[in-house]
Order: structure tokens, then sequence, then C-alpha cells
């Protein structure tokens, strides 16, 4: 008699258990925000924040073409006049624009200070990286997307790059 009275005992609180551990989940899942932290979500997060658009063009007499993000262009909306000049930022500031792709080699981008990415590239010549870096190549955008860049300061990103293989 007195296994039975231990196991209906065990019983009743394992149950209890189980039952407080259900409202304990069901209670936290009602307190949490919305927001889904999954790893999938943050990465696709993050690929997002990097393909959007980094600065806009103004042609006189039409709309603008891409919004503009106030962290991510130095120049104000409407002023083409300053994009074309040299933004006075450093060449490593220029580059942090790049490492997008350049850090990781993503769509071939050659890396940074990864000389064996390069070689090929600077047999070309530095005239022909400049022109490649400002008009575009390949999957590259002209600028690499920043068109609020001058192209000085494409070549000084250039440079910078060009600087850590050597």
């Amino acid at each position: 008699m007195k296994d039975n009275q231990f196991a209906t005992q065990l019983m009743i609180i394992i149950g209890i258990l189980v039952g407080l551990t259900v409202f304990i989940l069901a209670l936290a899942n009602v307190l949490i925000s919305d927001e889904d932290f999954s790893e999938d979500t943050v990465i696709q997060g993050n690929i997002e924040d990097r393909v959007k658009p980094v600065g806009n063009v103004n042609i006189a007499g039409s709309t603008t073409v891409a919004a503009k993000t106030a962290e991510s262009s130095p120049i104000e909306a409407g002023d083409s006049t300053q994009a074309a000049a040299d933004s006075g930022l450093s060449a490593e500031k220029i580059y942090e624009a790049c490492s997008a792709c350049h850090a990781s080699g993503v769509l071939n981008a050659p890396k940074f200070a990864d000389k064996a990415s390069w070689e090929p590239r600077i047999a070309k010549g530095v005239e022909q990286l400049y022109a490649s870096a400002i008009n575009g190549i390949g999957t590259m955008p002209p600028k690499g997307g920043r068109v609020d860049y001058s192209d000085d300061d494409i070549k000084k990103a250039v440079d910078y790059m060009l600087e850590a293989v050597q």
C-alpha cells in the first residue's frame, strides 16, 4: 500500500510541476514582445541594411530616384554640386563604405589586403582600377553604390586598398 501512495503522490507532484511549467511558458509568451530575434531574422536584417540605398540621384526637374539615409551620406539632399567635390573624408573612412563587399569578398570583390585577388587587377594598371571603381564593373555598381562620393574619393579608396596589398 505504501508503494501505491508514493506513486500517487509522485504523479501529483509531477503533474503540478508540468502544469506550472506550461503556465510560466504561456505567461512569458504573452509578456515578451512580438519581435522575432531568431538567427535567420537577424541575418536577414543585416543583409537588408547592407543593400539598402546609400544615396540619391537628383536631376533638375525630376524627383529623387533613391531615398537618402542621413547616416550614410555626408551631403544634404538636393546639394548635387557638393557631390562632385572631394568629401574631405579619409581614405580609411571611404573604404569603410566599401568594406561590406571588399572585407569578405562578396560577389568576387577582391578582398582587402589579399594580394592574390588583387594581382590580376593591378596588372591592368591603376587607371583601369580607377575606371572600374568609378564606372562599375561586373556586379559592382558605379562608385560601389556611393553616388555621393566624388571620383577623387573613390580613387582614395582604391589607393588605400592597393597600399594594403603592397
